[in-house]
């Protein structure tokens, strides 16, 4: 399956399938005026209560399913690397998107 880029429209394939169970899934909402949210476990509630939006509204892709690495490593740091890499692929960061932040202290 593939999706739009929210920035430029480019197609995207999507690779990963999870369910409400997945752990480590990175994902992508999209609210129907256009803006972008990437994230692995926190809420956007804020923004589409002010615009009037609901949940049957918004569309979501799973990005990725992080998978634990073969070598150990801190798995919390690896999921915000990701997120991070996705947050700027996607340009989601405000005002071109609904992220507000994007932190980069994970790749240090």
């Amino acid at each position: 399956e593939t999706m739009c880029h929210p920035a430029n429209g480019t197609p995207v394939k999507l690779k990963y399938f999870a369910t409400c169970h997945t752990n480590n899934v990175i994902y992508l909402l999209k609210c129907p005026c256009g803006l972008a949210y990437i994230a692995t476990d926190t809420t956007v509630s804020t923004h589409f209560n002010t615009v009037n939006q609901n949940q049957s509204q918004l569309r979501w892709a799973i990005l990725e399913v992080i998978s634990p690495q073969n070598r150990g490593g801190n798995p919390k740091k690896r999921i915000l690397q990701r997120e991070a890499y996705w947050i700027k692929k996607f340009v989601t960061l405000h005002p071109k998107g609904l992220n507000d932040s994007w932190n980069v202290k994970c790749f240090l």
